[in-house]
C-alpha cells in the first residue's frame, strides 16, 4: 500500500467537493448517468496497446498489449449504483486490472434503473456470463465494483449453483452486499465517507428495488448462501461506508483476504492509469487472480 502522493490527494478531493455535492443535488439518476459518462473517462487512462472493441450489445473486450487473443478471460462487471456507469466508463480500470492478471476483459453492458429495475441487472449479467460459458470461453476470474460487486458475487453464486465451470478467483472493489437496512445509521458509522451522500443510496434504492424486499438471499449477497465460491479478495477503503459489508463478506465466505487502504474515498481505483494508490491496488488484485489461475 502506497503513502497518498499529490496527485492521489487531488483526486479525493474531487471526490469530496465535486463528486460528493453533485450526487447530493442532482436527483435525477439520468442526468448523473450523463455527467458520469462524461466525467470518468477524464478521470482514467488505458495501458498503452491495448486492443479495445465495443460489440453491437455494448459489451467491450479488451486484450492487453502482447497477450494472445484467446488469452483466458476476466469478467468485470461495472458500478454505479444499479443507475449509472457503463462499459465504456469502467473500461481502463478492467484493461489495468487485466494485465496485471495476465487475462483478457470482458465487460458486459447491463440494463440500468429506474428504466430497468430488479432483477434486469443481475439477469443481465448471468446471461453474459452464461453466454461466455456457451461459447467456450469461462471467465477464470470474475470482477466488480459496488454495484458491479454485488452482481459478481450474483453470477458466481449463479456459477455454483448451475454446475457451470467456476471461476478460479473474485476481485470484488467495495462490493454492495447488503441493500437492507437504514442507510443513516450505517453512514454515522462510517468514520470517513469521502464520496457517496447517505441521500443517493436511498435513491438507488427506490430506483432499483421498487416494492421488493430488500433483505433476501436473491437481492443482498449477504443474505445468501455465500459457501463454495473461489477465493476472492476485496478491496475497500477502510473509512467508507461499504467498508462494513466488506467486513461482513469476509465472514460469511470461506476464503476471504480484506484489504482496506485508508483515506481514499469509494472506488478510487476508477482512476487506473492516473493515480499511484489506483495503480498500486489493480496490481495488487491482478497478482492475486494471477496467483489462483492453474
Amino acid at each position: 500500500m502506497k503513502e497518498l502522493t499529490t496527485t492521489d490527494r487531488i483526486w479525493r478531493g474531487v471526490a469530496r467537493y465535486v463528486d460528493r455535492p453533485t450526487l447530493r443535488l442532482v436527483r435525477s439518476q439520468r442526468l448523473l448517468r450523463l455527467l458520469f459518462s462524461i466525467s470518468a473517462p477524464l478521470g482514467c487512462a488505458m495501458p498503452a496497446d491495448a486492443e479495445v472493441s465495443q460489440k453491437s450489445n455494448g459489451d467491450i473486450h479488451i486484450t492487453p498489449a502482447g497477450f494472445a487473443p484467446d488469452a483466458p478471460i476476466l469478467m468485470y462487471l461495472h458500478g454505479g449504483g444499479f443507475t449509472i456507469g457503463s462499459p465504456r466508463t469502467h473500461a481502463a480500470l478492467g484493461a489495468h486490472l487485466a494485465a496485471a492478471s495476465g487475462l483478457r476483459a470482458v465487460l458486459p453492458k447491463y440494463r440500468l434503473a429506474p428504466e430497468h429495475p430488479f432483477p434486469a441487472a443481475k439477469d443481465d449479467a448471468i446471461a453474459a456470463f452464461d453466454a461466455l460459458v456457451s461459447a467456450g470461453t469461462p471467465p477464470a476470474a470474475i470482477c466488480g465494483d459496488s454495484a458491479g460487486g454485488c452482481l459478481a458475487l450474483q453470477v458466481a453464486c449463479h456459477a455454483r449453483d448451475s454446475g457451470a465451470p467456476m471461476p478460479h478467483a473474485l476481485g470484488l472493489l467495495a462490493p454492495i452486499a447488503d441493500l437492507s437496512g437504514e442507510v443513516e445509521a450505517r453512514f454515522a458509522d462510517a468514520e470517513d465517507e469521502i464520496l457517496i451522500p447517505p441521500s443517493w443510496p436511498e435513491r438507488i434504492k427506490d430506483a432499483y428495488l421498487p416494492g421488493f424486499a430488500r433483505d433476501t438471499a436473491e437481492v443482498s449477497p449477504l443474505f445468501a448462501d455465500l459457501s463454495g465460491l473461489p477465493p476472492t479478495l476485496i478491496q475497500a477503503a477502510r473509512g467508507e461506508a461499504l467498508a462494513q459489508d466488506a467486513r461482513r463478506l469476509e465472514a460469511a465466505m470461506d476464503d476471504v483476504t480484506l484489504d482496506l487502504w485508508p483515506g481514499l474515498p469509494h472506488v478510487w481505483q476508477l482512476h487506473a492509469g492516473r493515480t499511484p494508490t489506483a495503480n498500486a491496488a489493480l496490481a495488487e488484485m491482478g497478482a492475486f487472480i494471477a496467483s489462483k489461475q492453474p
